[in-house]
Formats: structure tokens, sequence, C-alpha cells
């Protein structure tokens, strides 16, 4: 499975991870390469969205996994610089805002399409909905940095309330058969599925760990 749990801070090194002489402008450069890194994602999921496979693969190309034999990287690739640890380099960070940014950005493409095909008050609850999912699991995030597995979980939960909220109004939209809008219900219902999954995968994963711990007990 694709390594969105991934610790991206080791060993909780925080003391060292802001250790740094960075100014205003370095901070404003990695904020800038971290956006890129979610268009960096958003793109590879594009062209693999057929692929039943494609959040493993997807992973395996952003560098979250090792790679299999005979798929190198390239000879040519500098050797990432030393940066101080922001959850930014979380792979479930980058992930969430980058499938959550495709929602939120092409259902607003979509509705100025057809503004008279969605009531307002709909169009403001399904955005909603996106805003909710992507800030649960946001925090969730968080959690996972902070080895809260179970407040993890419980921010999962809550997403999920959420994901749930949009999916079943992405079945309403569709009814519309606006041929804009059934696009677009095409596409987000994949992404919805995909954040669900990732999720339920590293809530599994947290149980796992809460039950090793309890076993150490």
């Amino acid at each position: 499975m694709g390594n969105y749990e991934s610790d991206a801070n080791p060993n909780n090194e925080w003391e060292e991870s802001w250790e740094s002489t960075w100014n205003e402008f370095n901070w404003e450069q990695y904020l800038q390469s971290e956006s890129d890194e979610v268009r960096k994602y958003q793109a590879i999921y594009s062209k693999l969205i057929r692929s039943s496979n494609r959040l493993d693969e997807v992973a395996l190309y952003m560098g979250w996994q090792p790679r299999p034999e005979g798929l190198e990287q390239d000879g040519d690739a500098e050797p990432e610089q030393s940066v101080p640890y922001t959850l930014h380099r979380h792979p479930l960070f980058v992930s969430s805002k980058a499938l959550h940014g495709w929602l939120v950005e092409q259902w607003g493409r979509r509705v100025a399409l057809t503004p008279e095909s969605v009531d307002a008050a709909q169009a403001l609850s399904y955005q909603t909905a996106l805003t909710e999912s992507d800030y649960y699991g946001l925090l969730a995030v968080t959690a996972l940095d902070m080895d809260d597995f179970a407040l993890a979980i419980a921010y999962f939960k809550r997403g999920m309330v959420s994901l749930n909220t949009a999916l079943g109004m992405l079945s309403d939209f569709e009814k519309l058969q606006t041929e804009s809008l059934s696009l677009y219900v095409k596409h987000a219902r994949i992404r919805l599925f995909d954040i669900r999954e990732i999720w339920l995968r590293v809530t599994y994963d947290c149980r796992a760990t809460i039950a090793r711990g309890s076993d150490e007990d």
C-alpha cells in the first residue's frame, strides 16, 4: 500500500528540526516548493486515474516508498537538500491537499459554467462538506505527528461524516443531468472514495499500532 502514514519526522525530533537560520525568503521558497509537491501529486494522480492500483502507484512516483527493481530514479537527479521538518512534507498532508484541492477548484469551475442548474444553498453545502473533510484530514496529520493514534482515528471518523455528506450530494447533482456537472460527479466520486480509502488504511495501521502498545504493556 502507499506509505501515506509514514513518519515524516522520525523520532519526533522537533528540537533539531526547528534549529534553522532560515529567513522569510527561505520559508517563502520552501512553501512554494511544497505547493509544487501538491500539484505534482495531482498531475501523477490524473495520469494514473484509470489504474485500480493508482494510490500505491502515485505514492511510488512521489518517492514515499521504495522503488521496485528496474525502476530506478534518474541518475542525474540531485539529492534533496536538508530542510527543516514541517507537516507539509507528510504524505497524508500532500495527498489530502491534492485531492481536496482538485475537488474544490473544479467544483467552482463547473458551477460557474451552469450557475442556473445548481441551487446556491446546495452548492455552498457541498463545498462546506469538502472543506470540513479537508480540515479533519489535516488535523489527523497533526495527531499522527504527535504519535496520538487514537486522536487521529477520532478525526478520521469526523472526516468520514463529511465525506459521506459530499458523496450523497454528488448523487443529487448527477440527477440534474447536466453534462458539465455529470463529468465532475464522475471524477469527484473517484477522488472522494480514494480519500476514504487512504483514511481507512491509515486508521487500520493506527489501530494496529495501538494494539501492539497494549500487548507490550
